[in-house]
């Protein structure tokens, strides 16, 4: 049988960060990793279906030829690659290496 606290890690590095938390039974300790994971997702998912619709309008009006070079120039020359979509990345990142320390560290400190 698995140990909870490797459990924990396992559930958060492999499916959600702060999901290994509630095999703990620290749900709101769990929270502060799944809120923000969340936010950062919404916002990139948000930016990314914005400009992807940008695209697709360009394309059908005639602006944009259908030519993948031509797409990858408008993608960069978008500013999708901003200090916010950086910031949103590095916070998911975080989000998730830390809910697996986080929940690795409490299942052996005994505080699940």
């Amino acid at each position: 049988m698995m140990k909870p606290t490797t459990k924990a890690a396992l559930v958060s590095a492999l499916i959600f960060p702060g999901l290994g938390h509630l095999v703990l039974k620290r749900p709101l300790r769990g929270c502060l990793f799944v809120v923000p994971a969340l936010l950062a997702i919404g916002f990139l998912l948000r930016t990314t279906l914005e400009l992807a619709n940008n695209l697709v309008d360009e394309i059908n009006s005639g602006k944009l030829a259908l030519d993948p070079i031509d797409i990858i120039a408008r993608i960069h020359a978008s500013g999708v690659d901003s200090p916010a979509t950086n910031a949103a990345s590095l916070a998911i990142l975080l989000c998730w290496v830390g809910s697996v320390a986080d929940a690795y560290w409490l299942g052996r400190r005994g505080q699940a």
